[in-house]
This record gives structure tokens, sequence and C-alpha cells, in this order.
């Protein structure tokens, strides 16, 4: 960690309804045709851990046999108002990452949310023998105010994603992608990063060490280029010395957020819409669209009856508002999507289906600071994932045991299952009452000895009824718990601030590798009130375990075998399941559930699939409706 401004590094998500909803967003090596451009759409995953880029079988840019056609504005709905602007380097919620994305175009890309990354700005690129030099050559592109981008701009970029007051993600660029950093934060265009425009064309990224997912970080929005000084020339031009917003950053924050993606700003009211335009002059496929709108609506119900009443083209769908049996035609294709359709639905209406397993985990935190380890394990034992997932969710995700999820676990899903059946201690698909009497006995609780904690959760009615589930099961163990709920920002707020006992949060990839997902319960990144935290359980904090000791030093294995080798991999992948395993000894993350997308949409839009990454990753250039909707 470098400065206070990365307090927010994190990749939250929050479960609003059967979808896991999102209030806030396998590298590969080799010389120039070594990673296929984002017009060929690789396929996903790679070689089982997640960590290698393959190409192979396409997608369509539409659906079925017609001619696309121009016109039309999308209408869609963001769940949240997102982080209050459209900086690229500060947008690090999925509800801002949806607007960024068209916005915006980086070096890398993952095409149609897949978990592997295209070129996109890069034309081409080259790697050192050792991997730490990139050398990457820039389309002819073009900046939304008329200006080519060029090697300077992506400097200009890649700086301030490291040094600005306003960055939310600069760990991505100086710690987990590690580029070094030689000096203070002054002005954006001096020495100190190791970041070099060769020429206009041509940018050179040095690495500290060898990184196994490169490019999949640089697919990631926040190295999105913009134009070199626009949001001024160094950190002071940002930001006041009260921490205020100086008036041309917020102009370029709020009022004119330019990139070279396929769509320009237009418009953003406040908490209630966003509003973009196609960009002529995109170096991609030119937009199908006009344009596309977001209405901002927070409420799941307010959201479904909103696309019911079809003002939004597509949507997602509460849980309690779905309907299993409602789901028809469905086919599995060979990245495990289920597409069919769905109907009818509340306006009679039958829409088309699409399912999507995420590179998503959500959990329960429990602070090691408030809450003892016996009662830790309690909830361990008494928290069903299979009773969530079909109770509560109506089998629309999957259960979740690994902070890792299938998608990118060491050797895949048939491992993560096998590693649940032979190790998991706290049962596999039963609420262990039992058990969880037996071990709070032995520490001395009893009906005369209650333990009482409080937990927080994000406001939705599937968390209620998550909530309501432990607290019944966990009064049988002597354990009295207090449901309380909380905004996104205001739980986010008091997690830093260590006054969580218990809460539950989520967490989808901004890499597809397991140790972007472990990063969160490395024990340093665990105490509340440092800089950077990302959970709030303060592991081995006060007294360090052999559980926390373990993690600590299978991380920092991990830490110490990043280059994208299979000697290295193994290293990891091995690693990897110590701290698994050691999570699941002293129980600071109970894991309950990893996500799955659903989205309906009318027969009049033609839409490309999208991948494991999810919606906010995908760009809409390719996406088109039928004349007769236009209007």
């Amino acid at each position: 960690m470098t400065d206070e401004t990365n307090v927010s590094r994190r990749r939250f998500l929050v479960a609003t309804g059967g979808a896991a909803g999102a209030a806030a967003l396998a590298g590969c090596t080799g010389g120039q045709d070594s990673t296929p451009t984002a017009e060929s759409t690789p396929t996903e995953g790679g070689d089982g851990g997640g960590e290698t880029a393959t190409s192979g079988s396409t997608d369509s840019s539409t659906e079925g046999s017609m001619e696309p056609v121009s016109g039309g504005t999308l209408q869609l709905i963001n769940d949240t108002n997102g982080s209050g602007g459209f900086d690229p380097v500060k947008s690090g919620d999925t509800a801002s990452g949806r607007v960024v994305q068209q916005l915006y175009d980086g070096l890398m890309t993952y095409p149609n949310a897949q978990t592997s990354p295209a070129q996109l700005l890069a034309e081409g690129y080259e790697t050192s023998d050792d991997f730490t030099t990139y050398t990457f050559t820039i389309k002819d592109a073009t900046f939304h105010n008329g200006d080519p981008v060029t090697a300077e701009d992506f400097v200009y970029s890649f700086r301030r994603l490291a040094f600005s007051p306003n960055s939310v993600r600069s760990y991505f660029i100086l710690d987990s992608l590690g580029v070094p950093e030689e000096g203070g934060t002054g002005d954006y265009g001096d020495g100190a990063l190791g970041v070099y425009a060769e020429d206009e064309s041509t940018i050179r990224v040095e690495l500290a060490q060898a990184f196994h997912a490169t490019l999949a970080m640089l697919a990631y929005s926040s190295f999105a280029a913009h134009p070199k000084g626009i949001a001024g020339s160094s950190p002071s031009d940002e930001q006041t010395e009260s921490g205020d917003p100086t008036p041309q950053y917020r102009e370029f924050l709020e009022g004119n957020p330019v990139g070279a993606g396929p769509f320009q700003f237009e418009n953003w009211d406040n908490g209630t819409s966003v509003e973009v335009s196609r960009f002529d002059d995109y170096h991609g496929q030119t937009a199908y669209l006009e344009g596309v709108h977001w209405q901002v609506i927070e409420d799941d119900q307010a959201r479904y009856q909103y696309a019911m009443n079809q003002n939004a083209d597509w949507f997602t769908m509460p849980t309690a508002n779905y309907n299993p049996e409602n789901v028809q035609n469905v086919e599995r294709d060979e990245r495990g999507r289920e597409v069919g359709q769905y109907g009818p639905l509340q306006n009679d209406e039958t829409v088309n289906y699409l399912k999507v397993p995420t590179v998503s985990t959500y959990y329960f935190g429990l602070n090691t600071a408030a809450v003892p380890k016996p009662v830790r394990q309690a909830i361990a034992y008494v928290t069903n994932q299979e009773q969530l997932a079909s109770q509560v969710f109506k089998n629309r995700q999957s259960p979740a045991y690994h902070l890792t999820p299938p998608l990118v676990y060491p050797g895949g899903g048939n491992e993560y299952d096998a590693h649940v059946e032979e190790s998991y201690p706290y049962g596999v698909g039963e609420v262990d009452v039992q058990g969880a009497q037996q071990v709070m006995e032995e520490a001395g609780y009893g009906e005369d000895n209650r333990f009482s904690f409080t937990f927080t959760h994000y406001q939705s009615q599937t968390w209620s009824e998550i909530a309501q589930i432990l607290q019944q099961s966990l009064g049988a163990a002597y354990i009295d718990m207090e449901i309380e709920q909380a905004q996104f920002g205001t739980l986010l707020d008091r997690g830093r601030e260590g006054n969580l006992e218990a809460y539950t949060l989520g967490w989808i990839a901004d890499w597809p590798a397991p140790d972007n997902f472990l990063q969160l319960i490395y024990p340093p990144n665990t105490y509340t009130g440092e800089t950077g935290v990302l959970g709030y359980v303060n592991w081995g904090r006060d007294e360090e375990t052999e559980a926390s000791q373990q993690a600590r030093e299978a991380y920092e294995t991990v830490q110490g075998n990043l280059a994208p080798t299979e000697e290295a991999q193994q290293a990891r992948n091995e690693a990897y399941l110590r701290i698994e395993e050691a999570n699941w000894e002293d129980v600071v993350f109970v894991n309950t559930f990893h996500g799955a997308t659903e989205t309906f949409w009318y027969d009049y839009l033609h839409r490309p699939k999208f991948g494991a990454m999810g919606t906010s990753r995908q760009k809409l250039n390719t996406t088109w409706k039928e004349e007769s909707a236009q209007e």
C-alpha cells in the first residue's frame, strides 16, 4: 500500500434478489500474436486454474440470423448510483463500471465478459524472456474529444491510477501488477513509475517481478486510457487541501468523462439516470445503438415493476418474483451457460433467458476481535449452503465452501468438489445443531452463559431471509444473534472502521485467478482501521493462531511464485489450498454461495451472450434493437 486513498480497494457485491446484484468490478505470454484480438472472442477458462488464455470458438456478435440494424436507445437499469462519477481510476464499483466500460477502452479487454483477455487498443505486444517487460503497440484510435490516443496518454492514465488522490485501485498497478514506483507522486508526467512512452504509439510497462495475470489485469477498466491532462497535471490539481475535488477534476468526473470507448458521455442526473451516445469515430465496430440509458433504481421490487412496464429492454429478476417452473426450452452451451426462454412474466410476456455462472463468491465475515472461535465454528456448523441455494435462491446460485470459485479453482470444479467432500469439517448439506452445541459447550457456553452478537447485512429481502434462517438455528446452540440492515456504503464504512461483528459481502473477480479472492483473507489485509483493509475480520491481529500463520505463509508463497510458468503455478495452487484450509480451521469467512447472473430480455433485442466476468465487463457496441422497437 502506498497511500491512504486505497481504503476502498475492493470489488464487493451485494445480493439484490436472486441474481447476484452489484452495488459497487489468466495471463498469457508471448509475442505479438499470442493473444487474440477482441474481435476473435477466445474460449473461457484455460487449464482449470483460470490463469491461461486460450483461443477457440466464438460467440456470434448477434443472436439469430437477422442482419443488425442501427438506431434506438438501449434502456437498462442500474441498481445503485455508483461511486459518484465516471473517472476510471475512481470507479471501483459495478454500477459505475457498467458506464465506464462503454466510455473507455484499455490495452486489453475481456471480450463479451469472458475470462480470457484479448487485445483492444493494443494492436500487438511483446514480452521479455523473464516476463517483466511488456511492450505494446497502440492502435490508431481517437478519443471522444477528437484527440488521437497516444502512448503518453497511457503513461498519464497509469500514473493517475498509481498516484491520484481519487484512485481506489492504486494497488492494482503498484502491488498486484507490481509496476515499480521510483519516488514521489509529483507531476503525472515525470519518470517516477515504470511505464514509458517509447514513441507516439509504443508503451513499455516494466514489472518488479513476473506476474501471471498481467494481461488480465490490464483488461480491467481502471487501466483505461484518457487524454493527458484532462483531470489535471498532478495530484494537487485534482484535490484541494481540504480534500474536496477541484473544479477541473469535478468537470472530468461528472461532466466530461472522455475516453476512447464505443459510446461517449451525454448526461448524468445524479441518483436518477445516466445517458451515453454512439461514438462514430470508434476504432472498432461502431455501435449499432444510438445510445444507452440507465435508470437508477435501488429497490429490487421497484426495478422489477419498471421492467414489467417494459421500460427496460433487458433486466434481472428478484428471487421473490422468480418461478423456476417458468424457465423453458433451456439448452446448456459449451461454456456452461443456460439459454432458453422465461414466461409468462407478470405482464404476460415471454422473454429470452440466459444464466451464466460468474467468478464470484458471497460469504459471512466474522470479526475475530468480537466473535470467539467456538462461536464462529458454531456458525459454520449450522450454515447449510445447499439449503440457502435451494430454499432462499430457488437454486439460482451454487453452494460455496471455498472462497475460490469453481471456475478458477485449481483443477476445476471436480477438484473443488473432491476437496470439499474429503476435508470440509462442518458438514456438507446439513444444519448440524448438535455439532454447534458441542463446540460451544466445550468452550464453557450453555443456557446460563449464552453469547450475543450482531449480524449486519445489506438491505435486501434475500439477505433478510438468510439472516433469519441463521438466527433460528443458532438459538439452539446458545447463541443470540441480533439482525440489522445497513445501506451498502454504510456497511463498508463500518467494516473498515472495525464496527462490525459479523456481516455479509461478496467478491467478483478483478482478475480471474484464486489469488484475487484469497487476498481478502491474507491476515494483514484483514486489519480494520488500516489502509487498504479488504476483509473486516482482524485475523491473527491480536494473537496469531496456527491457522492465521499458515494463511500468511501460504499467501507469501503465492507472492513469491507469480511467474506465468507451470512450476510457479503449481506452487501457487498448493498454497491456495493451504489458505482455504486455514480459513476452515479458524472460520473467518463462512463461504455461502457462488453467484450466477440471470438476465431476461425481449425478442426485439439482439445481444451477444456474456461470460463469467459478468455484464459490467461487456461492451454494448454489438447489441442492437429491431426497427419496430426503436421509438
